[in-house]
């Protein structure tokens, strides 16, 4: 072997180690992704299969992967979407396992109906009496049963909580109209001025209106007519005049010594005057003179 062969089969080698390289470098970044996942560092871990997936764009191996990790961290919108991409895989493992996944994911949403299905494909995949040995596939299996039951069983409850809830609020509505019609009959039994307080108000106020301006006219009427008498003195008018006492008062001795008395006092009086006038005229006499 001369030096020109040597160094041909040298070029070869060094460039199946590099073809190498450069045909599975996703697996490599696959393996990182699943070790930041291990240990939670659920960002990067999805970094790592990104990466994976420009050199495997349609692998469901690392969909399946991105989906667990979004489903981890809470994304479960973006799991969902990447689950079904997964669901077009062809190995029945891994497709097993998505529907499975799936299932949790909705139910999570709180798409229970949904997830059922999704149990059900999984339980499905996993009939073969040939897989079921495998221990793998057994335990997708048991896991999706019990899932697809429990589920049940939720939405069973769920149904049955509705239910009753209906009912006591029926219950709660009859029993509201019960009361309001009691109400209304109670108040049917009320004198009308007890229904309303403010149309008892009102009649007041009117009633009283209505006192004032009587009152005042009976002030300007008494104002205009001060000679009659009033309404409780005037008399009905007699059909015959009334009989006059047959008693008359018999005047007192005292009664009559003072009227005696006075006419003395009077004559006196006048005695007194026709003396003074005497005099006065025959002074006047004397004073012509």
């Amino acid at each position: 072997m001369n030096n020109s062969s040597i160094k041909q089969i040298f070029i070869a080698l060094l460039s199946f180690t590099m073809l190498v390289g450069w045909i599975d470098p996703a697996s490599d970044k696959n393996e990182e992704g699943i070790r930041l996942y291990n240990d939670k560092a659920y960002d990067e871990a999805i970094s790592k299969f990104a990466d994976a997936q420009l050199h495997r764009p349609k692998s469901g191996s690392l969909e399946f992967n991105i989906a667990n990790t979004h489903y981890q961290e809470g994304k479960l919108p973006e799991a969902e979407k990447a689950y079904k991409n997964a669901l077009r895989s062809n190995n029945k493992i891994l497709k097993a396992k998505a529907n499975y996944n799936m299932g949790n994911t909705l139910f999570k949403q709180g798409k229970l109906n949904e997830s059922l299905d999704f149990y059900k494909k999984a339980i499905e995949l996993t009939e073969n009496k040939a897989d079921k040995q495998d221990v793998e596939i057994k335990e997708i299996r048991e896991d999706s049963k019990y899932n697809y039951e429990f589920v049940q069983k939720k939405i069973e409850e769920m149904k049955q909580e509705q239910q009753e809830r209906q009912e006591q609020e029926e219950q709660e509505k009859q029993e509201q109209e019960e009361e309001d019609n009691q109400e209304e009959q109670k108040q049917g039994d009320q004198p009308p001025e007890e229904k309303d307080p403010e149309d008892q108000e009102q009649k007041k106020d009117q009633q009283k209106q209505k006192q004032d301006e009587e009152k005042e006219n009976k002030e300007n009427q008494s104002g205009q007519q001060k000679e009659q008498p009033p309404e409780e003195e005037k008399k009905e008018p007699q059909s015959q005049p009334q009989p006059q006492s047959q008693e008359k008062k018999e005047m007192t001795k005292e009664e009559a010594e003072r009227i005696l008395e006075a006419l003395r006092q009077a004559e006196e009086s006048a005695r007194e005057m026709k003396e003074k006038e005497t005099e006065s005229s025959q002074y006047e006499t004397e004073k012509n003179w």
